[in-house]
């Protein structure tokens, strides 16, 4: 029986388009072909991500890996441009969710995005969406640690003394998934054009597709 659900954030919550971050920095007049994609390979968003460096230092290092002068004011600009969709029926599927389970948030994000995403969401929802909606939130750079790693799962797990037969991941990514399925974790892999509204039934129920 399924007590807890732990949701990933972007993708089944939001919809995120990293192009986007690719095309502001192309606005700002970066000139590297794939801005995001270059600091991915170097190692610096997972970094950032487990909370291995400021959003001072991330954005010197963006200075230096992109060969641009841009301010931290506009690094965070070009970082924080990638929401494109955050839809209501999320909103309400949540707030009664949690009712009926306890709910979790984890999602892989730097402290630039953390920041954007909880004002982003608290902003749109119309109310402390976090707060509401979940028993408690996991941002990578807070805890140190990034999916799919089976640390990151024991963290919620041993915080809030779940039992991984009674908990649901639901994430858009199969590699994430697999990381909480070691755990014997029960997992829901969210491919693409599937909406977290189709996973449960009107009573609530988890309905697996």
């Amino acid at each position: 029986m399924i007590k807890n659900i732990i949701f990933d954030l972007c993708g089944p919550i939001i919809t995120i388009d990293i192009d986007l971050i690719n095309r502001q920095f192309h606005h700002m007049g970066v000139m590297a072909e794939k801005p995001y994609e270059l600091l991915v390979e170097t190692g610096v968003t997972e970094r950032f991500e487990t909370d291995g460096m400021t959003p001072e230092l991330f954005c010197d290092e963006v200075r230096r890996l992109l060969a641009c002068s841009l301010t931290n004011e506009e690094i965070d600009c070009c970082w924080n441009t990638l929401i494109t969709n955050f839809a209501p029926s999320h909103v309400d599927l949540l707030k009664r969710l949690k009712g009926q389970y306890k709910t979790f948030l984890l999602s892989n994000s730097d402290k630039i995005n953390g920041d954007f995403f909880e004002d982003y969401l608290n902003s749109h929802a119309g109310f402390d969406f976090l707060g509401t909606c979940f028993d408690d939130h996991f941002f990578s750079y807070q805890i140190g640690r990034r999916k799919p790693s089976r640390e990151t799962f024991i963290t919620i797990l041993e915080k809030h003394h779940l039992l991984p037969e009674e908990t649901l991941f639901i994430d858009d990514r199969m590699g994430h998934c697999q990381g909480a399925e070691a755990l014997g974790i029960r997992t829901h892999f969210l491919r693409e054009g599937t909406d977290i509204c189709d996973l449960f039934d009107t009573s609530l129920n988890y309905i697996r597709k």
